[in-house]
């Protein structure tokens, strides 16, 4: 779809947003996410991106350098178990003005407070359940 832009008479295509989704794990949950929201929307209505094993801020630094084209809008979905990663990451996608999620750590903390019981911040923890059952 194009627009005209009235003040310098040129056409401009409109920009397909991205989100990124960015897990230290394989991001299957954060991923699973992301496609039940998107599913609301037009089919083509947003590109999806995925960074799985994201183990440091230096990796998903340079992710969301590859993914970034100018003036296309982008949201970043996450789930960290490591506290100081998640919020490492936060801090940069803050300070770069990225929208984001983190799909993982309020549910963490919410958990934590009502088991009383600390987590084990164990990456890959559901994939290991779910092949225990």
């Amino acid at each position: 779809m194009a627009s005209l832009d009235l003040s310098t008479d040129e056409v401009v295509e409109d920009v397909k947003p991205i989100v990124l989704v960015v897990s230290d794990a394989r991001g299957d949950t954060a991923y699973s996410v992301v496609v039940a929201a998107a599913a609301q929307f037009e089919v083509d209505a947003m590109d999806i991106a995925r960074l799985a094993d994201a183990t440091s801020v230096e990796k998903v630094t340079k992710f969301l350098e590859e993914q970034n084209v100018e003036g296309r809008p982008m949201a970043v979905f996450h789930t960290f178990v490591d506290e100081r990663l998640r919020r490492d990451v936060r801090h940069e996608l803050v300070r770069r003005g990225i929208p984001s999620i983190d799909l993982l750590g309020p549910a963490v903390t919410v958990l934590s407070t009502l088991t009383g019981s600390e987590p084990s911040n164990k990456v890959g923890a559901l994939r290991d359940r779910l092949v225990e059952s």
